[in-house]
């Protein structure tokens, strides 16, 4: 199933990039991404920058923004259905000591625990549902999460971008070397 979605997703943003949708394209799949928690923004943003390299800084940007859009989405859904529907399904969780301490560490630590929780490769979403019962901050989520998000996606697609030039294939073929580390002047 995975391979088939990036199939997907990548021929979607190769007929995006042919066109003028292309940045609305990677805002739009990384607000779906989020929304759905189906595949990683940074299935988007790779791709998306191999496409278009010239472009990275922006779809860093468009894919940041959809993400972000999309967290505070789930926030204010979660928020206003989250108790009553949360508890109707898991019961279990209203006395719960680790639902109990992770409400606490939202409540103690807030944004800051969803900026990092952005910035880093775990997964986002239960992390949102969380504070969309605990700590309903629509702007500081919008905040945390296109600040961490922004600085993940802008690295992942920085690196795309030099990846071609970072390494170079040296000594025939028998290793790699960092092309910054090769010797200069014939040294």
């Amino acid at each position: 199933m995975l391979p088939r979605l990036e199939g997907f997703l990548q021929r979607l943003l190769r007929r995006a990039a042919e066109g003028h949708s292309f940045l609305l394209t990677c805002a739009a799949l990384a607000f779906a991404g989020t929304c759905t928690a189906g595949y990683p923004v940074t299935a988007i943003v790779v791709p998306a920058t191999l496409l278009a390299p010239q472009r990275w800084k922006a779809i860093a940007l468009a894919a940041t923004l959809g993400s972000a859009l999309a967290a505070t989405a789930l926030v204010i859904v979660i928020h206003h259905a989250g108790w009553s529907t949360l508890y109707a399904h898991y019961p279990q969780l209203a006395g719960h000591p680790d639902w109990l301490r992770v409400m606490s560490w939202a409540a103690q630590y807030g944004t800051l625990a969803l900026f990092l929780v952005a910035l880093s490769p775990l997964p986002q979403t239960p992390a949102l549902i969380f504070f969309g019962i605990a700590r309903p901050d629509y702007l500081g989520v919008l905040l945390a999460v296109f600040a961490g998000k922004l600085i993940k996606y802008t690295a992942f697609a920085w690196i795309t971008r030099r990846a071609p030039a970072l390494f170079q294939n040296g000594n025939n073929g028998r290793r790699w070397r960092f092309a910054f580390w090769r010797k200069r002047d014939g040294q």
